[in-house]
């Protein structure tokens, strides 16, 4: 019997392919049993490269031969055991998850079943080597899965999910020669410590606000250490602090429940950037993950990352963070995405907290797949969502549509009366403007908010302003710019300095400012 290599580094060292299979198949192991499915994982990762037994992967990684399909080889062993979720799984490792197709495709077809076709036709390079060195386990499988179809899907990009990352994790600490663990980053229990140093001060509350507020606070913190893993609605008024309290929540759950990770969805980076500020002030920046298109990470004089950056940038492909805060673009998108490099991270979405902040911007053409997604998380994953926003949307006969037996519950139900004091604004129509009387109304006062529909409005606006203190902000800024014009404006209205901020509807969305009058040109419902 030959010696049959997975991997070869540079400096010589060599990995076997059964080395390989082991040690992926401990990894995605351990990633399954967060859902119950330690054995699904166990057979994934012992299939997925048994089409490294063969004589032709050997010539391409020894004498950099021709490309060959490994991947087949080990679906088809899967599919055999009639194991369909771990064949899609390990069929998808390399390339994505394939289009199923039809069991008629043809062996020439790019489809699973193409692809299983060739192998069933004897049309894969030889690698039955594989079978006098392991044995593949047989894995039941979850019991749901036998009554909704439908959530095999899910499940699919699960297992997925699992594989994708233990099989990089094992192949790259191999090449590295050492364990990629992160480290650095704190227990749910010692960043509960961290939250209650930071609100500490603000008890007992001054004021009817201020009382209000930590009222909330304190309740959203006896429901997390009450509550099981499930499905809430976290209503709470604008100004009303949600953002600790639903963190609050969250961290205090994760502690109770012996649950893994706090994740932020947000629909703006604008939000995102002020959130994850908020966070990394309370739990330290080691502990929270900021991932978005806009966001940098820091080099060194040489131009490489620096350490805490690599650490950080690794993080984002797989999410294994203690705080996570990101767009729900990214979320959703990698959900239901099929390439390996997005559906790494998805796996630790179970035993999470997942709080969709703002939830009534859920896009609406894509609505059902989404509620969708979150029930399968909180059915089957172990996973809590938590719709948090001052006005809630009508989700409820959706979530009982896909998940009937779950129950949505409200976190902090508050009586109308209630939210009396949260009202901090009255409106008044000031007609119908041009654009040189209302930057006349504007150059009138020392610090005021105007926002309009149109980029183009915004800058004409805020071109006819004149003096100290006049300020434009529009999303063909760049991330770095924004947050910076934000973080001055927030500066000089604290310094009671003139401040005229001229912008789009970016800034509504749930960025923390605070002006004595705003002018707000009408718009849709939206």
């Amino acid at each position: 019997m030959g010696l049959y290599l997975a991997h070869t580094a540079e400096d010589g060292r060599t990995q076997t392919v059964l080395q390989h299979l082991t040690g992926t198949a401990k990894q995605c192991a351990a990633f399954a049993d967060t859902f119950h499915a330690p054995e699904q994982g166990q057979l994934a990762g012992s299939a997925h490269d048994v089409g490294k037994y063969s004589d032709a992967f050997q010539r391409r990684l020894l004498h950099d031969g021709p490309k060959v399909d490994h991947a087949t080889a080990g679906a088809f062993e899967c599919l055999k055991l009639g194991q369909l979720f771990a064949a899609f799984a390990v069929a998808g490792h390399h390339g994505g998850l394939p289009d199923g197709g039809g069991r008629g495709d043809g062996p020439d077809a790019g489809t699973f079943f193409g692809r299983i076709n060739r192998a069933a036709q004897g049309k894969l390079d030889d690698y039955s080597a594989w079978k006098a060195e392991l044995t593949l386990p047989r894995a039941p499988l979850p019991d749901y899965l036998q009554k909704d179809k439908l959530a095999g899907m899910f499940f699919t990009r699960m297992l997925f999910s699992c594989l994708v990352d233990a099989d990089y994790t094992d192949t790259g600490e191999f090449m590295d020669g050492q364990s990629r663990g992160f480290g650095g980053t704190m227990s749910m229990e010692h960043l509960w410590e961290r939250l209650q140093t930071y609100i500490s001060d603000w008890f007992p509350p001054e004021g009817e606000l201020n009382a209000k507020r930590c009222a909330i606070l304190e309740q959203c913190i006896r429901q997390g250490e009450n509550q099981k893993p499930g499905l809430y609605t976290l209503t709470v008024p604008t100004g009303g602090g949600k953002t600790v309290a639903s963190l609050a929540f969250a961290l205090a759950q994760a502690k109770a429940q012996g649950m893994e990770r706090v994740v932020y969805v947000i629909p703006y980076t604008s939000i995102i950037e002020q959130t994850a500020d908020t966070f990394r002030e309370i739990l330290g920046p080691e502990n929270v993950l900021e991932h978005h298109s806009g966001v940098l990470f820091d080099l060194d004089r040489d131009g490489e990352l620096t350490p805490d950056a690599e650490r950080l940038v690794r993080a984002t492909e797989t999410w294994d963070m203690p705080v996570l805060v990101t767009t729900a673009v990214q979320f959703f998108e990698s959900l239901f995405s099929n390439r390996p490099s997005q559906c790494r991270k998805l796996h630790n979405l179970a035993k999470s907290i997942i709080i969709f902040d703002e939830a009534q911007i859920l896009p609406l053409y894509y609505l059902r797949p989404c509620v969708w997604a979150i029930s399968q998380l909180v059915e089957h994953y172990g996973a809590s969502a938590v719709l948090c926003t001052a006005t809630q949307p009508a989700l409820g006969p959706l979530f009982r549509e896909f998940a009937s037996e779950l129950a949505m519950e409200e976190l902090c139900p508050m009586a109308a009366e209630a939210w009396d004091a949260f009202r901090r604004v009255h409106f008044r129509r000031a007609g119908k403007l041009t654009w040189e009387e209302l930057a006349g109304q504007l150059q009138a006062q020392e610090q005021v908010l105007c926002v309009v529909n149109r980029r183009k409005a915004a800058q004409t606006v805020f071109h006819k302003l004149a003096g100290e203190g006049n300020f434009h902000l529009s999303t063909l800024m760049v991330p770095a710019h924004r947050k910076a014009v934000l973080a001055e404006i927030r500066q000089r209205l604290l310094d009671r300095k003139p401040c005229r901020v001229v912008s789009t509807s970016l800034i509504e969305a749930g960025v923390d400012v605070d002006f004595p009058a705003v002018y707000r040109e009408e718009a849709g419902l939206d």
